[in-house]
């Protein structure tokens, strides 16, 4: 019997030192005290986080407050960015009453591409070599790749040659180009290839006629023609439903547990069925052309969209898909064929940077994220009506924002949102898997400065 007492008082000693994780309190906070620590990603608050290490799957928001850059660095070290933020900066543009932007981070001064550059140049693993291996083009928009205004010059985008000189004013039928967005990225860090939609043309929506979404997207174009001429850039259109065009560069074979599949792309979608795609959900290059102007074709539902997966964590991001429109035109739900093909996922990126007519009941339905990071760059960002159907897929869900606008928070609270709950309302917005892809971290990145502090820190939580 006493011996029965002495293992019974060790056993109580040995579950008293072990540090225990701390379900998340409402809002998806921890308690610092009581948090599992991992020593290699031991990371502190007003420190700097530290370097990734081989095996750690990185998803990086970066918040220039301009639109949306996604930088991820893979276990064996490949790396992508899925979009360049160029739309022009608040402190200089005006979007009208009913779409302020935010402001800049870290300043209007700091064009929103040279952040991108500085941000990846910060954490860029050293097997990256100073370049990207993908990038992923998730629409043809100026808050995704670059924007055009007549007025360049009052935004500081410096106008090139084809050649990449500097010249004094851009000449587009020459081959042009300026010096924002994904041009501003990739003068400095050369990208290995790049994967979109494909020609425009090869399904148009109606901003294809504008003269605005011309320039753009020539402007997108000419600067391809310098990369694949000077820095060997490829670029492909994206093959819906294969997981075997991003790949791993570095180390295939020893991360069999990652893959990255894409779902949609132009409007056509994967059916859920090895490479099989449904290219008539949307209708043709042809039709969409011919009425464009009566049909009012939205770029965003022809949105790449992708699901990375690393062993049993999984995230779903899905550019700037949305169902506007849908009461007139059924296949203008692009949301809908999708959620059919997707499964719960550990996270998203927010559809559309979480405004309106997005982020579907039926898509959330199926992905029923545990956290959600909303890429704000305009006061109406996130809506409250979208944040309800969040909140209704998954209770517990952890919300960051990359912005808020003080105008949106009457706005929310109105609406019975409380945007104390949220984990974040400014900041680059981090998450960390660990090896085997078991548990991860999310980390708040100081905005106001190019140091790229840590804020605040989440987790560990575990992928299922």
């Amino acid at each position: 019997m006493k011996h029965f007492f002495y293992i019974i008082f060790a056993a109580v000693l040995l579950i008293g030192c072990e540090e225990q994780y701390v379900p998340p309190t409402p809002g998806g906070k921890t308690n610092p005290e009581t948090e599992t620590t991992d020593p290699a990603i031991d990371v502190k608050v007003g420190g700097v986080l530290p370097d990734w290490q081989e095996g750690y799957l990185d998803i990086h928001s970066i918040n220039g407050g301009r639109g949306e850059a996604f930088y991820y660095i893979f276990p064996d070290g490949t790396t992508m960015l899925c979009d360049a933020a160029g739309a022009p900066p608040a402190e200089l543009h005006n979007y009208g009453n009913d779409s302020q932007g935010v402001p800049s981070k870290p300043s209007v001064s700091v064009g929103s591409g040279a952040l991108i550059v500085k941000y990846i140049q910060h954490f860029a693993p050293s097997v990256a070599g100073g370049r990207l291996d993908y990038f992923m083009t998730s629409h043809y928009h100026g808050d995704h790749i670059g924007s055009w205004r007549d007025n360049y010059s009052k935004f500081g985008w410096t106008p090139f040659d084809k050649d990449g000189n500097k010249v004094s004013a851009v000449n587009l039928n020459a081959g042009g180009f300026l010096l924002n967005g994904i041009a501003e990225v990739g003068l400095s860090i050369p990208i290995d290839k790049v994967l979109d939609r494909g020609d425009w043309a090869s399904r148009p929506s109606a901003d294809y006629y504008d003269d605005g979404g011309k320039k753009r997207y020539q402007l997108y174009v000419n600067y391809l023609d310098y990369a694949a001429r000077k820095q060997g850039t490829v670029r492909e259109t994206l093959q819906i439903g294969h997981d075997d065009q991003i790949v791993l560069k570095h180390d295939k074979a020893r991360y069999p547990a990652f893959s990255v599949r894409t779902i949609a792309s132009g409007g056509d979608i994967w059916t859920g069925s090895g490479t099989s795609v449904n290219t008539t959900y949307v209708p043709s290059a042809e039709e969409c052309a011919k009425n464009h102007a009566a049909w009012s074709i939205g770029e965003n539902i022809f949105s790449n969209v992708f699901m990375l997966k690393y062993g049993s964590f999984d995230f779903f991001s899905g550019g700037d898909i949305q169902y506007t429109g849908k009461s007139n035109y059924s296949w203008k739900d692009i949301e809908l064929p999708i959620s059919k093909v997707v499964g719960r996922v550990e996270g998203m990126k927010a559809s559309h940077h979480s405004t309106a007519n997005t982020n579907s009941a039926e898509l959330l339905g199926a992905l029923k994220p545990e956290f959600y990071i909303a890429g704000v760059w305009r006061d109406v960002q996130p809506n409250p009506a979208t944040l309800k159907r969040v909140y209704k897929a998954n209770a517990s869900v952890r919300i960051f924002c990359t912005n808020l606008a003080e105008s949106n928070v009457a706005t929310l609270k109105s609406e019975g949102i409380d945007p104390s709950s949220f984990l974040t309302t400014g900041g680059h917005v981090v998450v960390r898997v660990l090896p085997e892809g078991k548990k991860y971290y999310i980390y708040v990145l100081d905005d106001s400065n190019l140091e790229f502090k840590v804020k605040a820190k989440f987790g560990p939580f575990t992928a299922h």
